[in-house]
């Protein structure tokens, strides 16, 4: 990297944009005191920078703001921009990935512009090719091109004397940051600072996970009762799995065994059949057993009552026949002539006798066989009747009207003889009726005696389907107690285990119950949800919730303890190699600049030496600690002077001092770039020309801008500008020749 161009505006009286180029290795700066010149190296030390507003000569940051005059009105804000040269990046290709990721993407570019702008607030704000980074940043940056800090890129007349008044420890530190150690102190310190963080992370992390630990202890426990039962939850599944499979089929088989052999419903129907059946048999054996011994005997009682009728009227028939053959004895009498008289008693006795005799016949036979005898018999007795009422007064004095009513006599007797017979006959049916009664009587027995088998049958299978029912009952009543008790197992599965057991059908129950008795699975069933009940935790979703959170909490402390601790580990070593690579470097760089201090030394003071020594001195830290503390102290001797402390030196020979030990510490890592203000002020012309011949070989390898009145060291710039105060109150830069630069000193 190469410092090409200086912008400079609003800083201090460069009110207007100035740009300063430096790409001669040597850039002098020439002008009258009070004109500016120096305002342009503290115009460097704040882009590099500075903090210290002291430094710059100001008390705030607001003092570097143009100020305004006359002619010129203040400014809000001042900027002061860098432009390096980068083509050359691959000359440190290497040392970028010793950077930070945020600094690394700015090294590609073949120019970078590094800008500090200052507002009215005193606030600021540091720019990389325009974007905004941070201060670290730019000392990162600085430290990468090996700037280093401003105090040793920018040194003035103090400086010089600073570093001879220096204790060793500070001059120590003044020799790292030139020796570009500067980056490797920082992060250094940087990592015992973040090594301090990651210890007191590690205490805060352990203190929090001691906090937790009583409660994380207290849900995980709470958790375990909680995982035992959810797995008692899932034993308990396979148990009413399994039971629920086998007292499903138990209660199908039962069901389907009732269901075959009738439930009480239907054998109750059946029973109502039967008894029905029953009722009918006996109101059939009531209505039928006495009607038939009953017309059997009154079909007998008329049957001997018709034969004594029959008897009678038989006598009665042979008592009018002998009137009869009386009648016609009587008539034959020719000679007596005598007038006949027939008793009306007799006739009416007879008229009785017959009639009576009809009358008994008459109730002898049944209404619906002798309806037409009866009525025959009626019509005989009512011309009987006739007859006895017509002659029962008269008196038969005539032959013929005697032989007339005998012959009407003759017509009913033998009337009654054919109606005899027909008695004879209706006899014989009525006995075929009591034959008929006998067998229809018969077979009424024999069907009563089925029909008594067929009830007392009935009545059996009665009392059977009775039991049977009572049974069914039973059977029914321990079906529903076993279903409701099931359906209850069921429900309380649910509770219990989820849903999921509602589908029980669809598993197939473990091989281990498949001989288990059911009673031992109901045990085991019971037992299981006494531990689930045992096992119980209030709140259980929101105990898993909150230990998830606090265990998540744990395992993410734990592995953020992990990560600390690696941290920390990688820390110690990081700080471990950073030390030994400071020691290291410090070592060489010490031994490098001694030497070369020797040799400039040797070649202003002719015939003196020079060297630096490293010294340790021990030393109690704030904390009552011994801690061992490295300086740098510089041994010179002058030829012909006893002469062993600097201090004795002269003004004129300290600047060389001073300036030869500066120039050293810059030849071991030379910065690109080195700004010297009016460090030769001090010098006569002898020392003036030492003063140029070390600005030769410095400018070597690093370009110098160069503020001085001393025209020895005029002589030794490739490019001169001039400063001066222009009518309108600002400073003004221009390029000049030696001639005008010696005008402008004089």
């Amino acid at each position: 990297m190469r410092l090409s161009y200086i912008i400079i505006q609003g800083f201090k009286s460069f009110a207007k944009k100035t740009t300063i180029d430096v790409t001669h290795q040597v850039t002098g700066v020439v002008g009258p005191n009070g004109s500016g010149k120096s305002n342009i190296a503290e115009a460097i030390r704040f882009v590099l920078g500075e903090q210290s507003m002291k430094t710059m000569r100001g008390k705030s940051g607001s003092d570097v703001i143009f100020k305004g005059s006359e002619q010129l009105g203040a400014m809000s804000r001042a900027s002061v921009t860098m432009v390096i040269d980068n083509k050359n990046k691959e000359e440190h290709s290497s040392a970028v990935s010793e950077v930070s990721q945020d600094l690394a993407p700015y090294l590609v570019y073949d120019e970078l512009t590094l800008s500090r702008v200052i507002f009215a607030d005193g606030t600021s704000d540091y720019l990389l090719n325009d974007a905004k980074i941070r201060l670290k940043d730019v000392q990162e940056l600085l430290s990468f091109a090996g700037i280093g800090s401003s105090a040793h890129t920018i040194i003035n007349q103090g400086e010089a004397d600073r570093i001879l008044l220096a204790s060793p420890k500070d001059r120590k530190e003044s020799l790292e940051d030139a020796l570009g150690l500067r980056v490797y102190h920082m992060r250094l310190n940087e990592s015992k600072r973040k090594l301090e963080r990651v210890k007191n992370h590690v205490r805060e992390v352990e203190l929090l996970r001691t906090e937790i630990k009583p409660h994380l202890s207290h849900l995980e426990r709470q958790v375990k009762k909680i995982e035992s039962q959810e797995e008692e939850r899932k034993n308990l599944e396979r148990l009413l799995i399994v039971y629920l499979t086998r007292e499903e089929y138990e209660l199908h088989l039962l069901d389907e065994r009732i269901q075959e052999q009738g439930t009480s419903s239907a054998l109750i129907l059946i029973t109502d059949s039967i008894r029905k059946e029953l009722e009918v048999l006996k109101q059939k054996k009531h209505t039928t057993e006495s009607p038939s011994s009953l017309e059997k005997h009154t079909f007998q009682a008329e049957m001997h009552s018709l034969s004594l009728r029959k008897d009678q009227l038989t006598k009665t028939l042979g008592r009018l026949e002998a009137e009869k053959a009386y009648l016609e004895k009587e008539l034959g009498r020719e000679d007596e002539k005598k007038s006949v008289t027939i008793s009306y008693d007799d006739f009416n006795n007879a008229h009785s006798t017959i009639s009576s005799s009809f009358k008994e016949v008459s109730h002898a036979i049944s209404v619906d066989d002798l309806l037409q005898t009866k009525i025959e018999v009626d019509t005989l007795s009512k011309n009987v009747e006739t007859f006895f009422t017509t002659h029962s007064t008269k008196k038969i004095s005539d032959k013929d009207r005697i032989k007339n009513d005998i012959s009407t006599v003759s017509t009913s007797i033998q009337e009654h003889e054919e109606k005899e017979k027909i008695l004879a006959n209706e006899m014989v049916f009525l006995q075929g009726k009591i034959n008929q009664i006998d067998t229809t009587t018969q077979a009424r027995i024999t069907s009563r005696h089925e029909e008594e088998k067929k009830r007392m049958l009935l009545e059996s299978k009665l009392r059977e389907l009775d039991s049977t029912i009572a049974l069914r009952r039973q059977e029914e009543g321990e079906l529903a107690l076993r279903k409701q008790h099931f359906d209850a197992l069921v429900q309380e599965g649910v509770m219990i285990v989820g849903k999921v057991i509602l589908e029980y059908k669809s598993y197939v129950p473990e091989e281990r119950y498949k001989d288990t008795p059911k009673h031992d699975l109901m045990r085991a069933i019971e037992r299981s949800k006494l531990r689930i009940e045992e096992a119980s935790v209030p709140n259980r979703h929101d105990i898993i919730a909150e230990y998830k959170t606090t265990k998540e909490r744990d395992e993410y402390l734990m592995k953020e303890l992990s990560d600390i601790r690696e941290s920390e580990s990688k820390l110690l070593t990081l700080i471990k190699e950073l030390e030994v690579s400071l020691k290291d470097r410090f070592s060489s760089g010490v031994e490098q600049v001694s030497k070369i201090f020797s040799e400039f030394f040797g070649e202003v003071f002719i015939g003196g030496k020079g060297k630096l020594t490293l010294i340790h001195n021990t030393k109690i830290d704030e904390e009552g600690n011994q801690v061992i503390e490295q300086g740098i102290d510089i041994d010179v001797s002058l030829p012909n002077k006893k002469v062993k402390e600097i201090s004795m030196f002269s003004g004129g020979e300290r600047t060389l001092v001073s300036i030869a030990l500066l120039f050293a510490m810059s030849a071991i890592t030379p910065p690109p770039f080195m700004v010297l203000d009016e460090t030769d002020a001090p010098l006569d012309e002898s020392n003036a020309r030492k003063y140029g011949e070390m600005l030769k070989r410095l400018s070597e390898k690093s370009k110098l801008l160069v503020i001085t009145h001393n025209r020895e060291t005029m002589n030794h710039c490739d490019m001169l500008y001039g400063v001066t105060l222009g009518v309108d109150g600002g400073s003004k830069l221009l390029s000049i020749n030696f001639k005008q630069a010696e005008g402008l000193v004089a």
